[in-house]
């Protein structure tokens, strides 16, 4: 007899870890270099934390455009390409996942609101001035712009919880909606 997926406790336990899991790569994304609550000895120490889960061999798209294609490190490529975005902030709003059976991975499909600092500093602190001022190097808070709209696609294999990184088979990274009034473009 056939039994439902969501019925086998295995299956049932993957699925259940999956908002954890869509928490920990959103707040890797939004980690700041230099926070109160953490600081990093190098830049690269800091970069590598953003969505480790990125296994180094996963299709990374972001925004229907692939991060260079062909690289046999998507996961630091876009590692490199995330460190020279503004801060940002994520909110989960829904989600939605679905064991593909017999291949030991789930496809993830997640919806939310994410905003972006509008300050013109990136997640260094940095700014396109060529010449900085001691002053502007200085730490400001962030100026937050209104929200934008992303969808997150996921293929994840289903171990997620064991082992936290390079889990993500495929990251794909969507803005559903931009606000009228941001300054910020992709």
């Amino acid at each position: 007899m056939n039994q439902d997926p969501s019925q086998n406790g295995a299956v049932s336990n993957s699925v259940q870890q999956v908002e954890p899991f869509l928490k920990a790569v959103l707040t890797s994304l939004d980690l700041q270099y230099q926070s109160p609550t953490s600081s990093y000895p190098s830049v690269e120490a800091y970069a590598t934390q953003f969505a480790k889960q990125i296994k180094t061999q996963s299709a990374v798209i972001i925004n229907g455009k692939p991060i260079s294609p062909g690289s046999t490190n998507a996961k630091l490529e876009f590692q490199k390409k995330w460190l020279t975005t503004p801060l940002t902030t994520h909110q989960l709003n829904s989600y939605d996942c679905h064991i593909i059976p017999g291949t030991g991975t789930m496809v993830i499909n997640a919806s939310g609101k994410v905003r972006f600092d509008e300050s013109g500093r990136n997640k260094l602190g940095e700014t396109p001035d060529l010449v900085q001022t001691p002053s502007s190097n200085n730490r400001t808070r962030p100026e937050w712009g209104a929200w934008y709209g992303f969808n997150l696609n996921m293929v994840v294999d289903e171990t997620m919880m064991q082992n936290v990184e390079e889990v993500v088979n495929t990251f794909n990274y969507r803005f559903t909606f931009k606000p009228e009034d941001s300054v910020i473009q992709f």
